[in-house]
């Protein structure tokens, strides 16, 4: 069963992870994976409260103590064993750019395929490497068959990107947003169903869902 708990028990065993990286092999970082593995059967709600866990995960990045980073979305911090292997990664490149380019990275990326979607719980062809987020949403949008009258439920609470990317589509290919605008915060998740289910008709194509408003 492919659940968060799952996700993080392969993250944190995952062989490759750990090749290049200092901070795993510090004390500290072995620590943080050991406290990760653990939480990894426990309760959400008793792992969201539980200061020393997150304590050790704040140990995990390298963001300044004197400011307080409100944005962990389009300009989120790396933690230290991604900035080492960014590093280690961009000194090799360096080393031999041509030979690493062609003989190393291009040979690198279906074996890279494979492993994350193990990680993800599918097939290699269900994954797509993208630079973010942004890209990634953007190549489904804009590659998904609609013609026009086809209607696409969505919110104004969406991400901005996202929400220019269905204007595109709307003036390109003539489609019908329906804009659903709510009045956060909301507690009744059931109130949030109603709203997009009332919005649905026999000619509604695609529901776009945030999982979380940005």
């Amino acid at each position: 069963m492919q659940n968060r708990r799952n996700f993080i028990r392969k993250v944190a065993s995952a062989a490759g992870l750990a090749a290049f990286s200092p901070f795993i092999h510090s004390a500290e970082g072995k620590n943080l994976m050991e406290t990760i593995e653990r939480s990894a059967h426990r309760d959400a709600s008793d792992v969201a409260t539980d200061e020393d866990f997150w304590y050790l995960i704040q140990q995990a990045y390298t963001v300044s103590p004197n400011i307080l980073n409100l944005n962990n979305g389009g300009v989120s911090p790396q933690p230290k064993v991604v900035q080492e292997a960014v590093e280690h990664y961009n000194r090799l490149s360096n080393e031999a750019p041509s030979y690493y380019m062609w003989r190393v990275l291009d040979q690198g990326k279906e074996p890279l395929r494979a492993k994350l979607a193990e990680i993800a719980g599918c097939s290699a062809e269900e994954v797509s490497i993208n630079r973010n987020t942004t890209e990634a949403l953007a190549n489904v949008i804009f590659g998904l068959r609609l013609k026009a009258g086809d209607e696409v439920v969505l919110t104004k609470q969406d991400y901005p990107n996202m929400i220019n990317a269905w204007k595109q589509r709307e003036k390109r290919d003539g489609i019908v947003l329906k804009w659903l605008n709510f009045e956060l915060p909301i507690e009744d998740n059931e109130q949030i169903v109603r709203q997009f289910e009332n919005a649905f008709t026999p000619k509604t194509k695609i529901v776009h869902i945030t999982h979380m408003v940005n």
